[in-house]
């Protein structure tokens, strides 16, 4: 009896080891995919290795500060003094904060704090030289913080950001899943047996066809999107785990007037808020409109919460419900096998969110100043593999189709007046006036801009992917006649959005308006929840 256990153990042990083993195999033969042995090396030279990089870096910023001071002393030009003062920060901070291979520093922590605080002060020194002390007590804070090496901190990233940590299990978990060669090599084929064995599309995916015409292909729906409806609200006593999301858009809010910026909220509803016939089979043509009305969820709820608050915010729910009834003619608002809008989709929001701004400016809350860009936009078609499709695994065997949209790619265009003279031999001609179209590229201008966006990946699709600047945030643009500018985090609306503006120094310079874009499912399934971000 005690061999047979001893038998189990092993090979349970062995099955463990398996995945590790072939990957170790694996990068000895030169692949580069996961490597195996990071987790002990970060255990035992990362945190050693890191600090001594720090201490480098610490150290050429002190000498470039130095030099920077002297130089402006001595008159030189302030912009070019501090580039090479800008350089060794950024050097800095890139290694500040990667802790190891899986751990980001924490947004909490004394030195990220000092180090954003330094970021910011030193971009804004050129136009308010009468800083010039604070900057010099940041920097001076932020080269005492790093400078030298200890063992102190080596050992406290070992214990707050080591292998025992939820934080690097978790990001480790995920890259063993993701790129194990093992993995890789196994996965595909096991869900395509399931698939054609059960009809089932994968954990993260649910199947539909229901309410559709016969022989049309079938709709995919993200499972977490479905799961925001059917679970309790994030509000509910049932999530008092979960962070509230009240509560940080409100501290969002507080923060950004500090700085004299209007917050304008957008939560953009789940495909399955929108088109939950298709999943469920009722027939949803009997709702009488203004009667009773579609039933929406969570995320309509929280949003009406948020505009009783006195929060700016944009009702994308009835709009798009509406809008289902000229799907047969103008085609559907969301993607068969996405979670994501169709062009038509995107281009609809922009409109609203325009509306919404025009209105904000009607009534004195925002001043963006006079429109000083035209815009032209041109048909483009586009293949869009879905990312549900991705996310089942099955697209590699050709299991779900491409589809085909077509996007409004937007251009910035200008038209400037020539004066061709007349003929000098010839004084009955006039001179004549010619008028020179040129047409360049949307793209963001973070420095003219007054309106910066924060969004997920329904601002990133069709605007940073094919077609490519066709998104929401180029028709908005177009619509407004402004420049904009955008910062986006696939998934990461919630915090990870934030985490990213606050790195970016000096970003809200200028800026009057910020607009959030965020998914819904978000509201309970947003990456790090929703965590109050200092900037």
């Amino acid at each position: 009896m005690k061999n047979r256990y001893i038998v189990i153990v092993v090979v349970f042990s062995l099955l463990l080891l398996l995945p590790f083993t072939v990957q170790t195999v694996v990068d000895l033969q030169g692949e580069k995919r996961f490597r195996s042995l990071d987790i002990f090396k970060d255990l035992v030279y990362t945190p050693f290795k890191r600090q001594a990089d720090l201490s480098v870096a610490a150290d050429t910023l002190a000498a470039r500060w130095t030099a920077a001071r002297e130089a402006i002393a001595g008159g030189a030009e302030t912009s070019d003094a501090l580039e090479p003062v800008i350089g060794s920060l950024s050097d800095l901070e890139s290694a500040a904060l990667t802790v190891n291979a899986y751990a980001e520093l924490d947004s909490g922590e004394s030195g990220y704090k000092l180090l954003k605080k330094a970021d910011t002060l030193l971009s804004a020194l050129e136009d308010e030289p009468e800083t010039f002390p604070a900057v010099d007590s940041a920097l001076k804070a932020v080269i005492a913080e790093f400078s030298g090496i200890s063992l102190v901190k080596a050992f406290h990233d070992i214990k707050h950001y080591g292998i025992w940590t939820s934080r690097y299990l978790r990001a480790f978990e995920k890259k063993v899943e993701d790129e194990n060669a093992l993995v890789l090599a196994v996965r595909p084929r096991y869900q395509l047996a399931v698939w054609k064995m059960l009809n089932d599309p994968g954990e993260k995916v649910v199947l539909a066809n229901r309410g559709l015409e016969e022989g049309s292909d079938p709709w995919l729906f993200y499972r977490q999107d479905v799961e925001f409806l059917v679970q309790a609200s994030p509000m509910d006593v049932r999530s008092a785990k979960l962070d509230n999301p009240i509560s940080a858009i409100t501290k969002f809010r507080d923060q950004l007037k500090e700085k004299n910026v209007e917050l304008l909220v957008v939560v953009v509803p789940g495909k399955p808020s929108i088109y939950p016939e298709v999943l469920t089979g009722k027939d949803l043509s009997t709702v009488v409109k203004g009667a009773v009305g579609p039933q929406f969820g969570h995320g309509k709820r929280i949003l009406d919460s948020l505009t009783a608050l006195g929060f700016n915010t944009v009702n994308l729910y009835t709009p798009l419900w509406d809008a289902k009834a000229e799907d047969d003619s103008l085609g559907a608002l969301y993607l068969n096998d996405d979670t994501h809008w169709t062009p038509r989709g995107a281009e609809l929001a922009a409109d609203l969110i325009y509306e919404k701004v025009l209105r904000m400016m009607a009534d004195g809350v925002v001043d963006l100043g006079p429109e000083t860009m035209d815009y032209v936009a041109f048909d483009s078609l586009a293949d869009r593999m879905g990312d549900i499709g991705e996310m089942s695994g099955l697209n590699k065997f050709n299991t779900f189709k491409i589809q085909q949209v077509t996007g409004h790619v937007v251009s910035q265009q200008t038209v400037t007046e020539r004066v061709v003279p007349r003929a000098p031999a010839d004084s009955s001609v006039q001179d004549s006036v010619v008028y020179d179209t040129t047409r360049t590229p949307f793209k963001d201008d973070f420095r003219k801009s007054k309106i910066l966006i924060l969004g997920d990946s329904f601002s990133r699709i069709y605007q940073t992917d094919a077609p490519v600047n066709a998104g929401w945030i180029s028709h908005f643009a177009k619509n407004m006649k402004r420049p904009v500018a955008s910062i986006v985090s696939d998934g990461g609306a919630s915090t990870l959005v934030r985490e990213k503006m606050a790195r970016k120094a000096g970003v809200l310079k200028g800026k009057k308006l910020l607009i959030w874009e965020f998914v819904e499912r978000d509201l309970r399934f947003g990456a790090e929840g929703w965590k109050t971000v200092e900037f």
